[in-house]
């Protein structure tokens, strides 16, 4: 055989192998693409997403650095940050559980007012009994913030207490009414969390807060509608729209429009069949729904994507959100004339989210 000859036949089967292993390359991806996750519902349902204009607050965690880095990144999104530095403890003091410098200077910087959370302690309901039960421990923890917001000159506060007994439903909007007319002389800003409600209600986890009493002492109410379905219950959406209507419905009752902020959720549940619900971010959704190969629905009535897979042969159930979720809420925010919106929490989310929000 001549080299040229040899040459030839030497190229054609490097040729030919090259080809081979091109398609056998081909062969393994589609195998891996089989063995994943089908997001073809939420593909298609965040495939057109309205940019909308509101004005937006959310939660910042200092125990995940996603939260801060997230709020870094989508800074000029925001009109509040409220991070959660504060507590009051057992001896019915305020903690400062974290105090970030650079987080206050770049707010400052950036035109993001700075309203931090406090809560009662692992939302004790003895230590939120004692502080509203009592005139004078109502009074010290009052003063107590009115002293951290000047020393620490942020624009206001965000109150979350929960868990709060309905017998102290006269004694929580005293409290609020006295930290109002400490604070709202001095420019600063006094915000309240409260539980979603479609009625009046005088018992229960929502007993203690009474709407529209707040909002006379509140500049903005926040109400968390979330937690529909939660961890303790059955699985479901967390903030299915039919009652995200109801609630701002039986809102626009009780609270004047542009002081009502309507909470939305950034996060999911993952519930083993009769059992306890954990919560997940939008990542730990895709994750586990690429690990169990699920196939992802999105309901658009409801407004949130689900799944179900099988871990140690028990079924799990997970809802979550995805950007289309948030669009769906603020425009029937929008539709009735409220313009406000909080996401419990930054870090959460879907990435995709911060397409949809715009300030104004």
């Amino acid at each position: 055989m001549k080299p040229v000859e040899l040459a030839i036949i030497v190229a054609i089967v490097l040729a030919l192998l090259f080809i081979a292993s091109i398609l056998t390359l081909i062969i393994f991806e589609k195998e891996e693409k089989r063995e994943k996750a089908d997001f073809t519902e939420i593909d298609k349902a965040n495939s057109k997403l309205e940019k909308l204009k509101v004005y937006f607050m959310g939660w910042v965690v200092e125990y995940d650095s996603q939260s801060k880095e997230n709020f870094y990144r989508y800074h000029d999104k925001f009109t509040w940050v409220s991070p959660t530095w504060y507590i009051f403890d057992e001896n019915l003091k305020l903690v400062e559980k974290v105090y970030d410098e650079e987080f206050v200077s770049n707010c400052k910087k950036w035109g993001v007012k700075i309203l931090p959370l406090i809560a009662n302690k692992d939302f004790s309901q003895e230590i939120v009994h004692k502080i509203l039960s009592d005139p004078k421990s109502r009074e010290k923890a009052v003063n107590q913030i009115v002293d951290m917001v000047l020393s620490r000159e942020y624009d206001g506060v965000n109150i979350d207490f929960e868990n709060i007994p309905p017998e102290d439903r006269e004694n929580l909007t005293l409290f609020m009414k006295f930290l109002y007319e400490k604070l709202h002389p001095l420019g600063k800003l006094v915000t309240i969390d409260v539980p979603a409600k479609t009625q009046p209600a005088y018992s229960g986890w929502s007993g203690a807060y009474d709407y529209k009493a707040l909002a006379n002492y509140s500049d903005l109410v926040i109400i968390m509608i979330y937690d529909y379905h939660w961890a303790g219950g059955s699985p479901g959406p967390i903030s299915p729209l039919d009652w995200f209507n109801d609630v701002l419905d039986y809102a626009l009752q009780t609270i004047p429009r542009e002081k009502i902020v309507a909470g939305i959720p950034f996060y999911g549940y993952d519930w083993p069949e009769g059992g306890r619900g954990k919560g997940v971010t939008y990542a730990m959704a895709i994750r586990i729904a690429n690990e169990s190969k699920a196939y992802v629905h999105f309901d658009s009535d409801k407004g949130e994507a689900y799944f179900t897979y099988y871990k140690d042969n028990i079924k799990h159930y997970v809802w979550f959100q995805i950007a289309k979720s948030t669009e769906l809420r603020i425009k029937a925010a929008l539709s009735k004339g409220i313009d406000k919106i909080a996401a419990w929490r930054i870090g959460q989310e879907d990435p995709l989210t911060w397409n949809v929000i715009d300030k104004p």
